[in-house]
């Protein structure tokens, strides 16, 4: 019983370290290339070498950590190339799912994308502090979610879930302040749910794409990567592009 205990101890210590990890990474806390010292992180975090070592390797998977021979382990770096390349992934992969959700969405899919519209909404009209951005930032990722909820392929999920923590990363190294950017995104979520519960699968995936690319041009305008024009130079293949 007692090695029992211990062990699950060790799970919960090694899920905390992860979740921990991965939201730092993922807001930009962690800066892409920063070697991530196990001791450190240990003092940082209050967490065991151990646990901390456990998670970072669990995040290699996840393709937020990278794990170098002799060099131990860093936050993935990030580049133009992949950005471009992740914004168009995403957009087909989604775009598939959305179909999908649209063709075997039940009435709960349909209750789900407005209540998660409606938090999204609400968490937007906040004053920007650190803790309304986390709140907007929950309501995000769950409105998306939503969205392709419907699909009913839990790996079609899974990979849409990972695409969007490998874009949330890009978006927040690049946020600027809300009087700086020239674009309405809630009226473009309110599009999405429009064409979602009309069950317009084409124009549905005509407003991701654009959506998906909006992001990732002003990513690329702040300054991270190099070239604005990238995105929409480039062509687009695959299925579901509407």
């Amino acid at each position: 019983m007692d090695t029992a205990i211990a062990s699950s101890s060790a799970r919960s210590l090694t899920s905390l370290a992860f979740e921990l990890l991965r939201d730092d990474i993922l807001r930009g806390r962690l800066p892409p290339s920063e070697r991530l010292r196990i001791q450190a992180l240990s003092e940082h975090y209050g967490i065991g070498a151990t646990a901390i070592r456990e998670a970072l390797s669990r995040l290699t998977t996840e393709g937020l950590v990278q794990a170098e021979d002799q060099r131990g382990f860093m936050v993935s770096p990030v580049s133009r190339g992949e950005l471009i390349d992740l914004t168009q992934t995403r957009s087909q992969v989604e775009q598939m799912a959305l179909r999908l959700a649209v063709a075997n969405g039940d009435v709960e899919w349909e209750s789900r994308v407005l209540s998660s519209a409606h938090r999204l909404s609400r968490a937007e009209t906040q004053p920007p502090n650190d803790e309304s951005l986390a709140v907007w930032a929950t309501a995000h990722r769950q409105f998306h979610e939503a969205l392709v909820a419907g699909c009913g392929s839990p790996w079609m999920m899974r990979l849409c879930r990972l695409l969007y923590d490998q874009s949330e990363r890009y978006r927040a190294l690049s946020v600027q302040p809300a009087k700086k950017r020239k674009r309405d995104v809630g009226a473009e979520h309110r599009e999405l749910v429009e064409a979602a519960l009309a069950r317009d699968a084409d124009r549905l995936c005509r407003l991701i794409d654009a959506h998906f690319r909006r992001t990732a041009e002003l990513i690329l305008q702040s300054g991270l990567v190099e070239d604005p024009s990238a995105v929409t130079a480039r062509p687009r293949r695959g299925n579901g592009q509407g």
